[in-house]
Parts: structure tokens; sequence; C-alpha cells
């Protein structure tokens, strides 16, 4: 499995150097025009910030359905910790939906949240705790907003974050989800 590893970790790096220097390919995501051009703007800002392989994961989901509603909020982990990361084909649509907010948040938006504020994840039973640390910033989970407001140029809100999203204690009932999503309301300021 090691040597696995070894083999696939500098061919991401490579296939990932070779597509952020060149013209992006024909996008493959399905979603009507007004949705596809958000999500076009957001990769290019992606991109401009150097957030390449989340780029790359969302052209390989073919089918995103998820993203029909523009209000989300992408938590991006940088291209090392998406190299490091366990992602098979069969494991990429759970892990971008484990890094999207179904909520446009700015940065602006979780700095009054309370500490340890519950966010709903795109992946069910799934939620995110928004947890402010002092000086050290905001964490989402285990993973802390490094680069925030990536994106500037389209309704879809992106953060970089320090890690991979990890879900310790932060399953939550059907029946409790309802309620926290109606109270997250997200003013376009």
């Amino acid at each position: 499995m090691k040597t696995f590893s070894l083999v696939i970790a500098p061919l991401f790096f490579f296939s990932l150097t070779i597509l952020a220097s060149t013209e992006p390919p024909h996008l493959i995501l399905r979603h009507d025009n007004y949705n596809q051009t958000d999500l076009i703007s957001a990769m290019t800002d992606m991109r401009r910030q150097s957030y390449n392989g989340f780029v790359i994961l969302l052209r390989f989901l073919n089918d995103t359905n998820y993203f029909r509603n523009t209000d989300i909020t992408f938590l991006m982990p940088s291209d090392n910790d998406i190299s490091h990361a366990d992602i098979t084909p069969e494991s990429l649509e759970t892990f971008i939906l484990k890094h999207t907010i179904p909520a446009w948040l700015m940065i602006n938006h979780m700095l009054h949240f309370p500490n340890r504020t519950l966010v709903p994840c795109s992946f069910s039973d799934r939620m995110f705790t928004i947890t402010k640390s002092g000086g050290s910033g905001i964490y989402v989970n285990n993973a802390r907003i490094v680069t925030p407001n990536v994106c500037q140029n389209s309704r879809i809100s992106c953060h970089g974050i320090s890690d991979v999203i990890s879900f310790n204690q932060n399953y939550v009932s059907t029946k409790m989800l309802p309620s926290v999503r109606r109270n997250i309301t997200s003013s376009k300021h």
C-alpha cells in the first residue's frame, strides 16, 4: 500500500502542475448556465489562490446536483493535504460534500457566530462546529481557516483551510437538522 502511495502522490502532483499551467479544459460538471457561471468563476478564484487540487476534484465530479443551490461555501484543503487524503473515485463525492456548507458564509458572517456554533454540512447527518480561538483564528472542526474569502467573483463562498475536515462527535439526528438549517441565514452583504 505504501508503494502505491509513493507512486500515486508524485503522479498527482505532476498532473496538478500540468493542469495548473494550462488552459482549463471544457467543464464536465452539469449545471444550468446560471449556476455554471458562478461555479466557473469560483473555480477561477480558487486557481488564482493555488487551490488547484480542489478545482481538479470538482472537475472530476461528473454529476453535481448538490450544487444547484448556489448558496454554498466550499472549505478547501491545500493541494498537499488533498494529495495525502484517502480519496478514491467512489469517495470523491463524499469528500467534496464533507467540505461544503449549504449556505453562503463569508468570514465576517462566521466572526459573528457564537463560539462552537453548529453549521450543517452538505453530507447528510453531519454538522460542522465553528470555533473562534482568539488570536489563532476560526476553526471548522479540526481545520483552521487560513485563506478566507477566496471566491470574490461569484455567489459561491470559498475558504482555504489548514487540513482535511474530520468529523468526531458531530453526528446529529436527522430530526434536528431542518431546524438548524433554518437558523443558518446567510445575508449577502
